[in-house]
């Protein structure tokens, strides 16, 4: 049975590829194999080197054409980025392309937060819920994530989504004084404790991050978490 993860962010921005990268290079030095894929990626040109994709290809030892479905030019979100270029996403065609992908576990990069939208009445948690994808929810550090990170929970739980994780990121070195209580609320009032936080690192390679995955994350759990090998119910990580 296809099992399957879906990266999504409290916000854009808040370093779902570089978690992403961080996991796929961490169970991958313990023989797990997961199949990444972003589906769907903005901000993109014909010229364009430096992509989701092609990291969560690297991370795993594919070529970006592996890990990509679509790409459109402007920056912003799908649903107005393919309209830009005059198109429509075919959200029967993408969800198709998404169960066919070789593998038995899959880890999908979303694009930006949950409600973000994809086609004129699908959105990113509608992807989700197509693929019966568990969620890990990845946040920012800095002050406005807990209101963020709250709403995006509560939000998955509305329409039946499993939370297997949320995990802030740290996008800058510098810690500022919300860290201290950050945690803590967010476990109080949404019922889950986040992890890490995930350190900032300058080097942005797959060794790297897989490294500092190891030592700040529970690697094992985070796996049979997102995908099922245990068994487990209701939300993920206490």
């Amino acid at each position: 049975m296809k099992r399957v993860v879906l990266v999504t962010g409290t916000d854009t921005g808040v370093g779902k590829t570089t978690i992403s990268v961080a996991l796929l290079g961490a169970w991958a030095r313990r023989g797990w194999r997961v199949r990444p894929y972003k589906p769907i990626e903005t901000g993109l040109c014909e010229r364009s080197v430096d992509s989701d994709a092609s990291r969560l290809a690297l991370a795993v030892g594919l070529q970006e054409p592996q890990t990509a479905y679509l790409r459109f030019k402007m920056p912003v979100a799908p649903e107005a980025a393919a309209a830009a270029e005059g198109k429509r996403i075919d959200v029967d065609r993408l969800v198709e392309a998404c169960r066919a992908l070789p593998g038995d576990c899959i880890l999908i990069e979303g694009a930006g937060g949950l409600l973000v939208p994809i086609a004129p009445g699908f959105v990113v948690a509608d992807l989700a819920l197509a693929l019966g994808a568990r969620l890990l929810l990845v946040g920012r550090t800095q002050l406005g994530t807990i209101n963020h990170t709250l709403l995006t929970l509560a939000e998955a739980r509305r329409r039946g989504l499993l939370v297997c994780g949320v995990i802030l990121n740290r996008l800058r070195a510098d810690i500022g004084p919300e860290e201290s209580d950050t945690l803590r609320l967010i476990a109080s009032h949404g019922g889950i404790t986040p992890l890490g936080p995930f350190p900032w690192s300058e080097q942005q390679d797959v060794d790297t991050l897989a490294t500092l995955a190891a030592r700040h994350l529970p690697i094992e759990a985070l796996f049979d978490q997102a995908f099922d090998t245990k068994q487990s119910a209701g939300d993920g990580l206490e």
